[in-house]
């Protein structure tokens, strides 16, 4: 097949809106640019295949799979290797071990299988550190072109049997198109929950799987078979398919976005693709003329290259240097240099040589020596990588910044369930003493939960037994509350009958804790009175019906005699220590910092609402660490030695830890006395 100019710009455009969505370039859509990149490989492998099988009746599957093992190894292998040899100091600390299994899977073309077993999707935060989480793309294409010959070579055969001689590559059709709506019905199927109990159950499976992906490849199969029509149309129409199909990848890049994702928008830009190919066959001038100027076609020639190198570069710009919004971009940048050397040196040079063939031994030899070489240096850097994270997690540094990263203890014992006290009955949930003087609960959300261990410790020490009552997302009120990702019904029954029961039960002290900052002040937050007109999401109205609201049941409880400590929101601060590079951990720069003034007016409205609220009921006391976590002029999420946070929002264990003193000595005066 005649090299096409203006395919290696639609490659350019497809790996370019990939860079611009990893580098935070308001692409919102630009992860589509894979979606593009399956249709321009599959229409340009079945013109290599179809090639052969016209030119000598025949097609060498050992060849082909030699020919594209020496074409998709060597620069991924140097690549895996930097990114593992680089990544003892660079990886963020909490991927490395991720990262280091996923280059082993990677180098045996399985990654996005790898992937696909973490408990995180592909757009979550803790994915988003792995340096190699791109790829999945590598191993889904490269598990496509094992399985597409044996159908192509198939059909041909069947096209040149007794059955198809009767018409023109009918069978051929036949195989690719059927195999390619199997695909997007498996797809279909999977995300809509057929074998599922709920919509979504495969959603992860379908965006990693090569089954899955194959009908994008297919499209673009069909589009080659489709060539010698393609060929034949009218100038007119070829530039209204160009003009519809740039149309149509624009809008992918835009208006397609990760929550919304799926087989069917992914029509968009696998569609829009497909007929800016079939325009630019024919087509005289427009968007497949310009795809065809020479900047273009040179970012199409080394676009394999950028893919590899962009990824990992973003994601140690954003370990080393979290706080600078420009790092990204500039890494991205920079990603051209060493694409560009590894086109130069690698790719090019390997692709150069004569390809393998049965009558050249030696050419076979040195090519399966080339692919097992690119296989299994990767794996020995990759497991050398496990091996000095192994090393690195003896130092004290190390150890430190562990501690940082442990759950809560009461995390994964139930104690986040959204049923509400009164009806539900977890043992583990409630720290007993022998002898209690009475009981202490420790109700909200995870913003709660990260105040267990003090809470807990203090209140054993004074010999109150301790209940938890935790679940993620949820203030402590019966208020409706409306997130980006949709309302949670058992929320409002979970703060209104908890709130109920504890007036009845009548516990010695009811700590109370939530984010109110990020309820009150995050615009997608909104907020609403059960079964009373709508949501509101102004900060002034939430503030207001918050304060009325907690002010009701704080006077209730107190009314009851139960006296209540409330938390204010504990300061947020721009660092997740998971996100540091290895080196920042060792160096002890792994923090972040944010000066006093600052942390204030986030705080200022939460911090007015509740002590707003709770002047009006006499037996609540308000509790502020911000002078304990704080210094002077400025925050730190370290400290004295200590990591304090876990992330932005959350203390970590030893953080809370450091404010069991001033916890005990509020409980010791606070706590109601006697049963």
């Amino acid at each position: 097949m005649k090299k096409r100019r203006d395919i290696q710009g639609l490659r350019a455009l497809a790996i370019a809106y990939v860079v611009l969505f990893h580098a935070n370039l308001s692409f919102p859509g630009g992860f589509t640019g894979v979606d593009i990149f399956f249709v321009v490989s599959g229409f340009v492998i079945t013109g290599t295949l179809l090639g052969e099988l016209n030119r000598s009746g025949r097609l060498s599957l050992g060849g082909f799979y030699l020919r594209r093992a020496r074409r998709i190894l060597p620069a991924p292998a140097v690549m895996l290797v930097f990114v593992a040899l680089a990544g003892i100091l660079l990886d963020p600390a909490g991927t490395q071990h991720m990262a280091a299994l996923t280059g082993i899977a990677a180098s045996g073309l399985v990654a996005n299988f790898y992937l696909y077993t973490l408990h995180s999707g592909y757009f979550d935060v803790s994915t988003q550190l792995n340096p190699l989480l791109h790829t999945w793309m590598l191993s889904v294409i490269a598990q496509i072109y094992i399985v597409f010959p044996l159908l192509l070579l198939a059909g041909w055969r069947l096209d040149h049997s007794r059955l198809g001689r009767s018409r023109r590559r009918q069978w051929t059709w036949t195989v690719i198109a059927g195999a390619s709506a199997l695909s997007f019905l498996l797809s279909l199927a999977l995300s809509r929950g057929y074998f599922h109990s709920g919509v979504g159950g495969y959603q992860k499976l379908v965006f990693y799987s090569s089954p899955t992906r194959a009908w994008e490849f297919g499209a673009g199969a069909l589009l080659m078979l489709a060539l010698p029509l393609l060929e034949r149309l009218p100038a007119w129409c070829a530039i209204a398919l160009d003009l519809a199909g740039a149309i149509a990848v624009g809008l992918s890049a835009f208006f397609v976005h990760e929550l919304g994702f799926n087989e069917i928008s992914a029509l968009l830009p696998v569609g829009g693709a497909c007929l800016l190919i079939a325009g630019g066959t024919r087509a005289p001038f427009g968007v497949s003329r310009l795809l065809s100027l020479r900047p273009m076609v040179w970012f199409g020639d080394i676009s394999y290259s950028v893919y590899l190198w962009h990824w990992p570069l973003i994601v140690f710009a954003k370990a080393l240097w979290p706080n600078l919004s420009w790092a990204v971009p500039v890494a991205a940048a920079v990603s051209l240099l060493p694409a560009w050397l590894t086109y130069r040196f690698v790719e090019n040079p390997i692709r150069s040589r004569a390809r393998p063939g049965s009558r050249s031994p030696l050419a076979w030899r040195t090519a399966v020596a080339l692919v097992a070489t690119c296989v299994a240096i990767p794996v020995v850097a990759n497991v050398g990588l496990l091996q000095a994270q192994k090393a690195l997690g003896a130092t004290a540094a190390m150890k430190s910044w562990k501690r940082a990263e442990v759950m809560h203890a009461y995390t994964n014992r139930g104690c986040g369930s959204w049923v509400p006290l009164g009806k539900r009955h977890n043992p583990r949930c409630t720290l007993s003493v022998s002898h209690p003087r009475g009981e202490i609960v420790l109700l909200g959300d995870s913003n709660a939960a990260h105040f267990a261990e003090p809470v807990v410790l203090a209140g054993n020490r004074l010999h109150y037994n301790v209940t938890i009552a935790a679940p993620s997302s949820c203030p402590y009120l019966g208020l409706r509350l409306k997130r980006a990702d949709g309302e949670n019904k058992l929320c409002p029954p979970f703060g209104s009958e908890s709130l109920t029961y504890l007036s009845r039960s009548r516990p010695n002290l009811v700590v109370l804790a939530t984010r109110t900052d990020f309820y009150l002040q995050n615009p997608a937050d909104g907020l609403g009175v059960v079964g009373k007109g709508g949501l509101t999401f102004d900060d002034k109205a939430k503030a207001r019906l918050w304060r009325r609201t907690l002010g009701a049941e704080l006077s209730a409880l107190n009314k009851a005699r139960v006296p209540v400590l409330l938390f204010n929101p504990v300061p947020v601060l721009p660092t997740d220590p998971s996100t540091c590079a290895v080196v920042r951990v060792l160096t002890g720069t792994c923090s972040g910092l944010l000066s006093r003034s600052s942390v204030d007016r986030w705080l200022s409205l939460a911090i007015r609402t509740e002590r707003g609220a709770a002047a009006t009921a006499p037996k609540t006391w308000v509790l502020n660490f911000e002078n304990q976590l704080c210094g002077k002029n400025r925050c730190s999420t370290a400290r004295g030695g200590i990591t304090l946070y876990r992330d932005s929002r959350h203390l970590s264990v030893d953080g809370a830890l450091s404010l069991t003193g001033t916890i005990q000595r509020a409980i010791a005066v606070h706590a109601r006395r006697g049963k």
